[in-house]
C-alpha cells in the first residue's frame, strides 16, 4: 500500500495571482524586460479609439474639400454689379444737350473676377407721339467744384471715356457727362435709361429713371444757355410724390 507524497499534489495558485488573469505563465522569466501582452479588453478599446479617430479625421478632411471647393466656386464666379443712380442730375442746353450723371457701381460680392464698363448710353423717351427719341453718348468725366464765394458749382474735365473697373474693394462714382444734337428739352414727362456696357459680353446693365420737365424748366434751359446748368432732383417731397426727377 502506498501513499502520495506532497511533491505529487496538485499545485495552488499563488497568492498574487487571480483567475481570469490574460498574462500568460511562463511570458516572463526572472531577469526577462519584455511587458505582458495587453488585456482583451484594452486591446478592444484601443480599437475603437482607432476607429473613431479614422472616421473624425475623414469627415474633418471632407467637410474641409468642401469648403475649399465652394469658396472657389465663390471667387471665380462672375460679379454682380448693382446700378444706383444719383438723388441729383444736371442739364445745360445750348446748340447740345449736356446731360451730368453720377451713377455709383459697385458690387457686394468677392470675387477674382473684375467688372469692366466699356461704354455707356443714355436713352430719354420723349413725351408725345412721333417726336425724336434722343440718345446721348457719354463724352467725357468731369467733377465739380464749389465756390464758396459765389456759392457756385463750376465744372471741370478730368478724363476722356474709358474702361471702368468694378470691384468689391474698388467701388466706382464718375461723373459722366452725356451730349445730344439737333434736339431740345421740352416740357412733359420723359422716360430715361443709362446703359451699362460690359467687357464680358455679358447682358448690359440698365437703370430706368423718370424726369418731369414743367414749361417754366424747359423755358429756363432754353435761356440759361450752354454753360449754366440747372438741377432736378428725385428725393424732393413733390418729386418722390411723382417718382421723378424734378426741379
Amino acid at each position: 500500500m502506498s501513499s502520495s507524497s506532497a511533491d505529487d499534489a496538485d499545485p495552488q495558485p499563488a497568492p498574487d495571482e487571480e483567475p481570469g488573469d490574460d498574462t500568460t505563465a511562463g511570458d516572463t522569466t526572472a531577469g526577462d524586460t519584455t511587458a505582458p501582452r495587453p488585456r482583451p479588453r484594452r486591446l478592444e478599446r484601443l480599437r475603437r479609439f482607432d476607429a473613431a479617430h479614422m472616421w473624425i479625421s475623414s469627415v474633418a478632411a471632407l467637410v474641409a474639400l468642401s469648403l475649399s471647393l465652394y469658396n472657389f466656386v465663390l471667387v471665380q464666379r462672375q460679379p454682380d454689379t448693382d446700378v444706383a443712380l444719383p438723388h441729383i442730375v444736371r442739364i445745360a442746353q445750348g446748340d447740345e444737350v449736356w446731360f451730368y450723371l453720377q451713377p455709383t457701381l459697385s458690387t457686394r460680392v468677392e470675387t477674382a473676377q473684375t467688372e469692366v464698363i466699356t461704354q455707356a448710353e443714355l436713352h430719354l423717351r420723349a413725351p408725345g407721339p412721333g417726336t425724336r427719341q434722343p440718345v446721348f453718348y457719354w463724352d467725357e468725366s468731369g467733377t465739380f467744384t464749389y465756390d464758396r464765394t459765389d456759392h457756385t458749382l463750376s465744372y471741370a474735365w478730368i478724363a476722356d471715356p474709358s474702361p471702368l473697373l468694378v470691384s468689391r474693394d474698388k467701388p466706382q462714382q464718375p461723373l459722366m457727362l452725356f451730349k445730344t444734337t439737333g434736339w431740345k428739352f421740352s416740357s412733359g414727362r420723359y422716360r430715361g435709361r443709362l446703359i451699362l456696357h460690359r467687357a464680358s459680353g455679358r447682358k448690359p446693365l440698365t437703370e430706368d429713371f423718370c424726369m418731369m420737365l414743367s414749361d417754366d424748366d424747359a423755358k429756363t434751359l432754353r435761356t440759361r444757355g450752354q454753360y449754366t446748368f440747372s438741377s432736378f432732383r428725385d428725393d424732393a417731397p413733390e418729386a418722390r410724390a411723382k417718382d421723378c426727377y424734378g426741379a
